[in-house]
């Protein structure tokens, strides 16, 4: 009986670590970002791009702010727009974000009024 409360003991260990492993990986990461002001009617909206080996633990993604403040310094020097701010969205799954970008496209133009405008390829997050 010991002995096997032993290795159901390690066997519990090892797929626990297994399981954190895959959580906590180097992924494939896909992300856009919106830049809005409170004195002005229009978003800017980065194109969905792909990021390569991320980290992303448990559904947040590492040092998300980074590219948060690449938007907002992008928008200030090159867009001579300071004083924005910056929301980043991230998904593992394309289509995830495809759609999240829909609503809040739609929320945007019919809830608050704004008109929403892409940077295209203009823009691209390099921070990780």
């Amino acid at each position: 009986m010991k002995k096997l409360l032993i290795i159901f003991f390690l066997s519990f260990v090892a797929l626990s670590g297994y399981a954190r492993g895959k959580s906590d990986k180097d992924s494939l990461v896909y992300i856009f970002g919106a830049s809005l002001s409170f004195s002005d009617s229009v978003v800017y909206f980065t194109e969905i791009q792909q990021i390569d080996d991320v980290i992303s633990e448990k559904g947040f993604l590492q040092n998300r702010q980074l590219y948060s403040y690449e938007l907002k310094d992008y928008m200030s020097s090159n867009e001579g727009m300071p004083g924005r701010i910056s929301v980043i969205y991230f998904a593992d799954k394309l289509k995830d974000l495809e759609k999240k970008e829909k609503n809040v496209k739609k929320h945007l133009e019919t809830k608050e009024n704004m008109i929403v405008r892409y940077l295209g390829s203009k823009f691209k997050f390099t921070k990780q």
